[in-house]
């Protein structure tokens, strides 16, 4: 995939080094990055070129859009990813009338004025950074909830980590202010100089402010500076400057005071952090405010409020105190919230629904089979089947229509941005493995030319559906595994059904997460063939039932009556529709439409 990344800014930000580590690891993956911006001070492995991006007026942004366009056209543009208010206005008209889509992250609260509710320039999907922005977009410019998803921050963990520093170095307790020092951040740095850092360096005299990032146009932050050194006697405050590789300021200081990116670089490196952002103070980040830590970025999107000067002494105070073991926690944390391997695929999942809305995709249709007979099934309770005539005239209409059938290992591929999504998707999927999904629908799949994911289960001692025996249903036979390895070789997808088709919301967890990671690792060995989705029997599931199936290794988890209409919404409650027995032709047009979620909601 051809990715660019637009910015519009003039010194670093969290918007900056964030686009610089995604960008990295969309290379990593192979795929092609471009980054446009007024100015780019961060290593990157993607190319970047300058534009004017953030200038506003009328006759530049027509020209940053004609750039833009043309940018695209060269370099055969997939989709484009704007960071800023201003990069979103003009990669907006810059993707009008193309093919070509655009996904805008929000990394701060946006004005409200008559053209932020009314012109949609943020394009087919909105990501923000914390769920209060995510909120915010709702409630105060009018987005719905299925345009937005909220995805962090991301950071390296490979270069984010402790480093060995000499103790010697800083022989005193460093307390280190980092961030920007413009705007609203200049305010709460100024305060923490001249209203905490004096009664901290009361209680103790070893204790030191540094004040790590760009001073340029920070008069009052210095004169302030000056005056608390001057009252205190001592050179207790530093202006340390901007350092562009801030980890041994991590790793050798006691104590970070920041927000957004800082926090969470500081915390993988090992610093214990007083979270306070430019909205709203948090605190000492830990188990007790982590919640209001991820809620708000640190601070930095939270609803304004006033730092409560008190406070923040007694946090800083605690944290100076019990700072190795806040310190272990918070690597823990950063481990589990902000890996950017992990972020990065979660954006190209966002990246594959915009391309989808962008062609008109709202829903791509997930159908569910069971059995394909040649003829019905004598004493069948559940009419869990369909004649193999009926498949062959359900294939006939889908070929017709010029769909597409995919499997759910090509939905990974597309998730991870290997390949685009083709016109008219649609899934056929098939529970528990019957022996005439072999005998009756591989063969009409092969003479068709389509596809489909079949989910069988781990225990290759079941060879019949006890589990409807059970309750009445006619007994059936399941697929050898010859069988099914013939069909790999077709390029049949199979994923797992558990290991005994067993309801996993009524089992303990541990017999739950056996029967998920069994399955997947033995389907693996008798198949030879990687599993990467799981149907979780009679539909059941819930949010310790996906947790455990995204713990095992798998890509998607399918449902059956629940989940949302939109498959990217939610890739480990994957909606379906189920295919019955005497479907009529203008009944399964419906269901492979991509409104049928829709049209069942309003009928």
């Amino acid at each position: 995939m051809n990715i660019l990344h637009v910015l519009s800014q003039f010194e670093v930000t969290g918007a900056e080094t964030l686009a610089a580590t995604i960008a990295d690891r969309q290379i990593a993956c192979g795929h092609t990055v471009t980054i446009v911006s007024d100015t780019f001070h961060t290593d990157t492995a993607a190319d970047v070129i300058s534009l004017p991006v953030g200038k506003r007026d009328i006759a530049q942004r027509v020209r940053n859009i004609a750039s833009l366009r043309s940018l695209m056209r060269n370099r055969s543009i997939h989709l484009v990813h704007a960071h800023s208010r201003a990069a979103s206005w003009v990669s907006y008209f810059a993707t009008r009338g193309t093919d070509v889509p655009l996904v805008s992250m929000i990394h701060g609260k946006q004005h409200i004025h008559f053209s932020s509710k009314h012109s949609k320039i943020f394009g087919e999907k909105l990501v923000a950074v914390c769920e209060t922005l995510g909120e915010h977009l709702q409630r105060d410019l009018g987005y719905a909830s299925r345009d937005i998803a909220v995805i962090r921050n991301g950071i390296d963990l490979g270069f984010w980590h402790p480093i060995p520093v000499a103790a010697s170095q800083w022989p005193k307790k460093i307390i280190a202010l980092v961030g920007r020092l413009s705007g609203p951040k200049g305010e709460v740095a100024r305060k923490i100089t001249e209203d905490v850092f004096p009664q901290i360096f009361a209680a103790h005299p070893d204790a030191e402010l540094h004040i790590v990032g760009g001073m340029n146009n920070a008069d009052r932050l210095t004169d302030s500076i000056a005056r608390v050194n001057a009252r205190l006697g001592a050179t207790a405050v530093r202006a340390v400057g901007f350092i562009k590789d801030v980890r041994q300021v991590y790793s050798s200081s006691t104590l970070i005071i920041g927000s957004g990116r800082v926090a969470m670089e500081a915390l993988a490196c090992g610093a214990a952090v007083v979270a306070v952002g430019e909205s709203s103070y948090v605190g000492l980040v830990d188990r007790d405010t982590r919640g209001l830590a991820l809620a708000t970025n640190f601070g930095d999107a939270g609803d304004a409020s006033d730092m409560d000067v008190e406070k923040a002494v007694r946090d800083i105070v605690s944290a100076l105190a019990h700072a190795p073991s806040i310190s272990r926690w918070g690597m823990e944390f950063a481990l589990q919230e902000f890996d950017a391997v992990h972020i990065t695929r979660e954006l190209f999942a966002v990246y594959a629904d915009a391309i989808a809305s962008k062609r008109g995709i709202s829903e791509i249709p997930v159908l569910m089979y069971h059995r394909v007979t040649d003829g019905i099934p004598r004493g069948t309770k559940h009419g869990i089947y369909v004649t193999a005539r009926e498949f062959e005239q359900q294939l006939r209409l889908l070929k017709r229509k010029g769909c597409t059938t995919l499997t759910l290992r090509d939905m990974g591929r597309i998730v991870r941005g290997e390949t685009v999504i083709p016109p008219k998707p649609v899934l056929l999927t098939f529970d528990d493995g019957y022996e005439d999904n072999y005998l009756h629908a591989f063969p009409l799949l092969r003479e068709y030319g389509m596809n489909a994911t079949i989910f069988v289960l781990g225990d290759p001692s079941i060879r019949t559906n006890l589990w409807d025996v059970h309750d009445g249903e006619p007994e059936a036979a399941l697929m050898s595994d010859e069988q099914c390895r013939e069909m790999v070789r077709y390029g049949i997808d199979f994923g797992a059904h558990t290991m005994h088709h067993v309801n996993l919301t009524s089992v303990p967890p541990d017999r739950a997460r056996q029967e998920i990671e069994e399955s997947k690792k033995l389907l693996e060995q008798r198949l030879q063939n990687e599993v990467t989705s799981i149907a979780y029997p009679y539909g059941a599931v819930n949010e310790e039932i996906k947790a455990l199936a995204r713990h095992a290794g798998y890509t998607f988890g399918v449902a059956t009556d629940s989940g949302g209409k939109n498959i990217w919404k939610d890739p480990f409650e994957i909606r379906r529709i189920p295919v019955f027995p005497g479907a009529s032709r203008f009944s399964f047009w419906k269901k492979t439409t991509g409104r049928y979620h829709a049209y069942k909601k309003v009928h």
